[in-house]
């Protein structure tokens, strides 16, 4: 009988390792995809979508070790009285498992970020400034490894990930960037209007625009003009309408009576003496003809600016009401002049400066705000909420990552290695216990290689460097952290140096571990993207 569950307790150990391995796989295939999007350029909408995938994945980890520990007693019970849990109850309680721990951890991130206070709010907006400055390289920090591929490596991206949660805790944070901060937000303003070729753009669009007032102003109308079209057919439906008073259509006026129904047209629309009362194309046309010299005689009116007549595209542009309008759209300062054209990307230029300098000053405002501002009611409270999410869920998500791989691994190796005791002592010819299950010896060194495994790797990454936290700068910020406030009991001391061991060891295990996740994602995984599609630049 006990070799019976013996044999049970292999087949069952064999399947874990199995879904085991079928985990680790997305699990790695995650975290390489969510180093790509928390240690890069993106939206805060990216972090929110990928952490869907993450917060699934970790209730899937947790409803695995469930499965393990209810099948076990399902099995160890079973060989006695057959009173073990039955499938149905092991499924209900994995679903509640992996249901409850996803709740759980989106509550635990929304309490972290909604317990902030204002002065944290404060620094997270600034720090993520400065996070986007290094990701496009208008930031250079001192103490940094000189390598302007750095950010582009895995180690570089998850000192990016981790960079706002250190530097939020670091003291006169403010002082320390204030002179570059005008430097940060102008190049950061540069970057979201995509350089001068993007805003050439947008100095393009804007044109088109006032070049079709300009059209419809000097009489000269597109057939697809929406008012032309508009005008036409009810122009037409209003002829139809004056026949059918007579209980004609315009091919049944009698001949005898279309000169007295063309006569009566002309008075609206100017077509021709000869026009036959079903040329609908002819009549269009003679209603564009009305059209068009209508809008050419009246001029417009441009924010209260009355532009005569008859005025070419150029001066049509140089209008106070058209420059007032274009400033507006394309968020200029009053000083600013707009042309129809531009001879050269340096002349557009100027115009592109002239931009940089409004919205800098613009945005300059909300990084240089007092802590009040930031506080519950402040005018830049969401504005500090965002950044202080954007501060505290990449290492949050980065490290729950890391530690479900960590821990899986580890249990993986936990179970090749109950595998290999079962089978071992089998051949050898060893009594089992009653349940089929390991001997207290064999138990203990199965546990020990999982435990191994895991402090093994959390030491391992610990121990070690690479370009990143070997630098001046990753030391230094760490140091900023654990330095004791004066009112700091042990316990708060001992977070600080946990927490600076966390990064020590995200910082190095991104590093080694990213080529490996990334491979299995690209190959195994297909390219999965776990709701991150980034843009094709």
């Amino acid at each position: 009988m006990a070799a019976s569950l013996r044999s049970l307790q292999i087949r069952q150990t064999l399947i874990l390792i199995v879904l085991t391995i079928v985990y680790l796989c997305f699990e790695l295939g995650f975290n390489a995809r969510l180093l790509d999007v928390v240690g890069g350029d993106v939206k805060p909408h990216d972090v929110e979508d990928v952490e869907f995938y993450g917060r699934s994945l970790s209730g899937i980890a947790a409803a695995l070790v469930v499965l393990q520990l209810m099948w076990r007693r399902r099995l160890k019970n079973g060989g006695k009285d057959g009173s073990g849990p039955s499938w149905k109850k092991i499924m209900l309680w994995c679903t509640f498992t992996a249901v409850l721990v996803f709740m759980v951890l989106k509550t635990f991130v929304t309490v972290l970020v909604n317990t902030r206070d204002a002065e944290f709010r404060r620094m997270a907006f600034s720090t993520t400034l400065m996070q986007r400055s290094l990701v496009g390289g208008s930031l250079q920090l001192k103490g940094l490894v000189d390598d302007p591929t750095l950010f582009s490596k895995p180690e570089g991206k998850a000192f990016l990930a981790l960079f706002p949660m250190l530097a939020v805790s670091v003291g006169h944070l403010d002082e320390r960037m204030g002179p570059a901060k005008e430097q940060l937000v102008r190049a950061n303003v540069r970057r979201l209007a995509g350089g001068a070729g993007g805003y050439y753009k947008n100095y393009e669009d804007a044109i088109k625009e006032v070049n079709a007032k300009w059209k419809l102003y000097s009489g000269i109308i597109p057939n697809d003009d929406p008012g032309l079209q508009a005008k036409q057919q009810s122009s037409w439906d209003d002829y139809r309408q004056s026949l059918s008073r007579h209980g004609w259509q315009p091919t049944s006026v009698p001949a005898r009576r279309r000169a007295a129904v063309v006569s009566n047209v002309r008075k609206k629309v100017p077509v021709p003496s000869n026009w036959h009362p079903a040329d609908q194309l002819t009549f269009r046309m003679a209603v564009k003809q009305r059209y068009a010299s209508e809008a050419a005689s009246k001029g417009v009116t441009v924010k209260g600016d009355r532009i005569p007549p008859g005025l070419s595209f150029p001066a049509f542009v140089a209008r106070p009401g058209i420059q007032a309008e274009l400033r507006d759209g394309l968020k200029l300062p009053a000083s600013a002049s707009v042309q129809a054209a531009y001879s050269s990307p340096a002349e557009f230029g100027i115009l592109f400066e002239k931009f940089l300098d409004r919205q800098t000053a613009e945005k300059l405002v909300e990084y240089l705000a007092s802590r009040q501002d930031f506080d519950g009611g402040g005018k830049y409270f969401e504005e500090g909420k965002e950044a202080s999410r954007a501060a505290i869920v990449p290492p949050v998500a980065l490290f729950f990552s890391l530690l479900g791989a960590i821990g899986h691994f580890s249990k993986l190796l936990y179970l090749v290695a109950t595998v290999g005791l079962l089978v071992l002592a089998a051949r050898r010819g060893e009594q089992a216990g009653e349940d089929g299950q390991l001997s207290r010896r064999s138990a203990w060194i199965a546990t020990g290689v999982l435990a191994g495994a895991f402090l093994g790797t959390w030491g391992i990454f610990t121990l070690s460097d690479n370009n990143v936290t070997r630098s001046e700068l990753f030391h230094q910020m760490l140091d900023w952290n654990r330095q004791a406030d004066a009112d700091s009991t042990r316990w708060k001391i001992a977070g600080k140096g946990l927490l600076a061991n966390f990064t020590h060891v995200v910082a190095v295990g991104q590093g080694y571990s990213y080529p490996v996740n990334e491979a299995i994602r690209i190959n195994i995984l297909q390219g999965m993207e776990y709701g991150y599609h980034p843009e094709k630049k």
